[in-house]
């Protein structure tokens, strides 16, 4: 079947070739995300799917690998579709994807992962398909965007999107969570071996507490400091505001 796979997306892309037409003004519109499947970019792109709930209908399709991160989103801001892999086409996860969406239509498609997946454009007659420029998915995906989030923004039209509004933490779990880890403020989540002066309370990941820990998160939402790797821990600080600290 892996062998076939290429044969076929090479011998039907001529399908993806017709042009598309421009949108109709005061219509709602329905977008299908493909979400960044790496924890990090994900956080980067939150600005612009919070911005995106708000000119229209989003579905996600996400990996299971961020089932952590989706149980603190809020919960009726968009519709998610998880996946156990890559859905790529006639795979098991392609055709669960594809039967959990039905007949439905959609003005957009979008795909947030480098390289994209030629396969999505197979769920549907989606004449919008949009991905970051990489000339080898033409015409999969025709329309193509430089300069990452700020491209897919301006494209969009979506003015000031703040990503804080994808996430919510009750103040009842942050309070437990941090008298469970004894923990006080002013509070620094140091993500790194080193260590760094700080004048206050620290939590270190891997020592106070496990990485895998979904916790993890309520620690850091609360913490007033950030220190270490910039991985998925330092974008969500970078969301919210939170000082980081260099050596």
């Amino acid at each position: 079947m892996k062998i076939l796979i290429p044969l076929y997306l090479k011998l039907s892309k001529k399908k993806f070739s017709r042009s598309f037409k421009p949108l109709g003004a005061k219509r709602k519109l329905w977008h299908l995300v493909s979400v960044p499947e790496n924890p990090a970019e994900f956080f980067k792109a939150a600005p612009f799917l919070v911005g995106l709930s708000k000119i229209g209908s989003v579905v996600m399709l996400m990996p299971k690998s961020l089932e952590t991160i989706r149980s603190f989103m809020k919960a009726k801001q968009f519709e998610v579709i998880l996946y156990e892999k890559k859905p790529s086409l006639f795979s098991e996860d392609y055709k669960r994807v594809a039967v959990q969406l039905g007949n439905r239509h959609f003005h957009f498609l979008i795909e947030l992962n480098q390289p994209a997946n030629v396969s999505l454009p197979y769920l549907g007659n989606i004449q919008r398909r949009v991905s970051f420029f990489d000339k080898s998915i033409l015409p999969y995906y025709n329309i193509l965007v430089k300069d990452s989030y700020a491209s897919l923004l301006e494209f969009f039209n979506i003015q000031s999107p703040d990503g804080q509004e994808m996430f919510h933490f009750y103040s009842r779990d942050l309070k437990a969570t941090e008298k469970k880890l004894k923990v006080s403020h002013p509070l620094l989540f140091v993500n790194e071996a080193d260590t760094i002066d700080w004048d206050g309370n620290t939590i270190v990941v891997g020592k106070d507490i496990m990485a895998d820990d979904p916790a993890i998160w309520k620690v850091l939402y609360g913490a007033e400091a950030y220190y270490g790797k910039q991985d998925a821990f330092y974008e969500f600080a970078l969301l919210y505001n939170k000082e980081i600290l260099n050596k």
